[in-house]
């Protein structure tokens, strides 16, 4: 099921210094993703997990490893009590450096074995503000080294370091203008790349079409805004159109694509 309380806001959460953890009890959250790494770990309940395309059912005491820039979903019947932790690029930047080609599993299914990072991750998730900079970079490099000693590493199917540099600029700059005019052409033209080079990058690393991206954010905002007291007397109509919206057509489309689990009342 997907969750509408908790909005993904590129510009003021995804930040390269990102160190940030939480347990709690969720429903589930669309689909979604963000520039930085995420442990997300399932402490009771069951939770289907889809991370770039894979998909797996987790149960207790078993982790998902979400990369940068890959859709990831939640999809919760009923409720589950979950953990997830952020780690900013600045604090994994030593990974990619040393496995340029290579990524953390997308499933970490040893529930027993898990239980050990658990333990380490912990801290983190109850404190997350009391690490100094020196901690919070030994605490990544021991979680990695331990998930990597006992699971391994996947090849990055086709990843380019530069295709990743070049849409993360691009996603960042779709969040800052999500409600002025973009398309395919004009992104070209601002990042000096051609129409075509740039689609491919874009569908590869995301596996999305771009339209429906920028859409996608556009409705997020829109909801966020909708349910924010200083747009109180705004009307749905006039909420999505400041958003970048074109028609309530579209706008309903992309609704029914992220929040499909939550009825909108239409006006």
């Amino acid at each position: 099921m997907a969750a509408v309380d908790k909005l993904q806001n590129e510009i003021e959460r995804d930040t390269a210094m990102r160190f940030y953890g939480e347990q709690y009890v969720s429903k589930g959250y669309y689909m979604h993703f963000h520039r930085n790494i995420e442990i997300y770990g399932i402490v009771s309940g069951k939770v289907s997990v889809t991370v770039a395309g894979q998909q797996a059912t987790l149960t207790d005491g078993q982790i998902a490893v979400i990369d940068g820039l890959e859709n990831h979903s939640y999809e919760i019947d009923g409720k589950a009590e979950v953990f997830y932790l952020h780690i900013g690029t600045r604090y994994s930047s030593k990974l990619y450096s040393l496995y340029p080609n290579q990524r953390l599993p997308f499933f970490l299914m040893d529930a027993a074995y898990n239980q050990n990072l658990y333990k380490v991750i912990k801290p983190a998730l109850e404190n997350p503000d009391k690490f100094s900079e020196l901690k919070r970079l030994g605490f990544v490099y021991q979680l990695f080294a331990d998930i990597i000693d006992h699971y391994g590493l996947m090849d990055k199917s086709g990843y380019i370091r530069d295709d990743y540099d070049v849409v993360t600029k691009v996603v960042q700059y779709i969040y800052e203008h999500y409600s002025e005019p973009i398309t395919l052409e004009s992104l070209s033209k601002e990042f000096f790349i051609s129409p075509k080079a740039l689609s491919k990058k874009i569908r590869k690393r995301l596996n999305v079409d771009l339209r429906l991206f920028i859409n996608d954010i556009r409705v997020q905002k829109a909801v966020q805004f909708r349910d924010d007291p200083a747009y109180k007397g705004k009307s749905l109509n006039e909420i999505a159109l400041s958003c970048g919206f074109n028609n309530m057509v579209t706008f309903y489309r992309s609704y029914e694509r992220n929040f499909r689990f939550h009825k909108l009342d239409k006006e």
